[in-house]
């Protein structure tokens, strides 16, 4: 292993990709994808470009998979969708082949959204590849799970085969399985988090915004 949770959890700060709400009603606070609020956010878009320290997530990942109870030569596919898990999904899958010794494909689904039905959709050739074959989920930042389940359905639809393990760099749902998924995870720190008409910040005044857009306004001195 590179380093323990504790560890990773000081890379994140290190690169000021971990963000806790201070408090301050003026302060804005995080818009989740899911539509939810929350008064933390972890940023792994942050890390995800340090391609370095990403190599040793999916090293430390693996190595964790096998201690739970993963079988490398059960991975023939490695899948995160796009686009916070594409990098990590495509060097978890290097690794493996270096490891396992044999072929390790990867991909990554985009999300799409149609009249409000979401569902991940594959390109073409990785239709090809994924008919049979065993696949490893990944994800960049684990919260509600909904991403992991549409992902699952498009990789059924596609004729794989998922295995019962979720390899994520940071959980912070506070889940420790996904219908059945083992997750297994770099950093397992459960965050805040409230739907709209529940949220304490928005009664205080605090505006819920969209993180990644506007992480110098999260981050911002009052």
């Amino acid at each position: 292993m590179f380093r323990n949770t504790q560890d990773w959890i000081l890379q994140y700060q290190g690169k000021d990709a971990l963000w806790i709400h201070d408090g301050d009603k003026r302060r804005p606070h995080a818009l989740l994808a899911s539509g939810n609020h929350s008064g933390g956010f972890f940023n792994s878009r942050l890390v995800i470009a340090d391609e370095g320290l990403l190599k040793e997530a999916a090293s430390d990942l693996l190595e964790l998979f096998v201690q739970q109870g993963g079988d490398l030569s059960d991975v023939w596919h490695v899948v995160g969708p796009q686009t916070g898990a594409t990098k990590l999904a495509e060097l978890i899958a290097h690794r493996v082949k270096d490891l396992d010794e044999a072929p390790c494909y990867w991909a990554s689904p985009e999300k799409r959204d149609e009249d409000g039905v979401k569902s991940m959709v594959f390109a073409h050739e990785d239709l090809v590849m994924l008919p049979g074959g065993t696949v490893l989920l990944c994800e960049d930042v684990l919260t509600t799970g909904g991403s992991v389940d549409l992902t699952v359905d498009a990789i059924i639809k596609a004729g794989g085969v998922v295995l019962p393990f979720i390899l994520v760099l940071v959980n912070r749902s506070g889940l420790t399985e996904v219908n059945g998924k083992k997750i297994v995870a770099l950093i397992d720190r459960p965050l805040p988090m409230w739907a709209p008409e529940e949220c304490p910040l928005c009664k205080e005044g605090s505006e819920a915004l969209r993180p990644k857009d506007n992480w110098a306004a999260l981050n911002a001195v009052y």
